[in-house]
């Protein structure tokens, strides 16, 4: 087995958290020129994946010194999510790098075919990694874990998207004020 698997799962997570970063902020700020808002909001969804990814690396970590044969029963686990993540991966950074190089009618062709698309399905996706990862699991505790670790996964964009507020433009220095919505009485 391959020691380097729960890497590029890390990896694969904490880009997953950049993306959320992204969409949660996608259409919530009023600015035609929103590159700083955007760079913003993948940082922090990049700073919350690198914190979720270490804190569920850490409960594996710990849950390994407690039951010595359950790293290669997550390697299992691992193999099997993959399977199901690479290829949603693959596709979706092709969507992105098209999005990103191309002219504008080519990038509303790749979030029309697929970035659009691959956001609605992102649940479902990491459901079904969860899903292959427990079936092969040769133990219940290693298919508890890669369940518990692919649950955090699906509540990062939840988490991400609390706080959040529609922004509008106040003048012309770039401030911004969080939208309140207000109460009839």
């Amino acid at each position: 087995m391959n020691a380097g698997l729960p890497v590029l799962l890390a990896l694969l997570a904490v880009t997953d958290a950049s993306f959320c970063g992204f969409r949660v902020a996608a259409g919530r700020d009023a600015r035609i020129f929103k590159a700083d808002y955007y760079r913003a909001a993948i940082r922090r969804g990049m700073g919350r994946g690198l914190f979720t990814t270490a804190l569920v690396g850490a409960g594996i970590a710990g849950a390994c010194l407690f039951s010595p044969g359950l790293f290669p029963q997550l390697l299992v686990c691992a193999q099997a999510i993959l399977w199901v993540l690479l290829p949603y991966a693959t596709l979706t950074l092709m969507g992105m790098g098209v999005w990103a190089a191309a002219e504008a009618d080519v990038r509303t062709l790749a979030s029309v075919v697929v970035l659009g698309p691959f956001t609605l399905i992102r649940p479902w996706v990491i459901a079904t990694a969860a899903v292959a990862g427990a079936w092969k699991a040769p133990g219940l505790t290693a298919a508890l874990v890669t369940v518990a670790a692919c649950g955090v996964q699906l509540a990062l964009e939840p988490w991400l998207n609390a706080g959040m507020r529609p922004r509008l433009p106040v003048g012309g220095s770039g401030e911004t004020v969080k939208h309140k919505a207000t109460r009839a009485s």
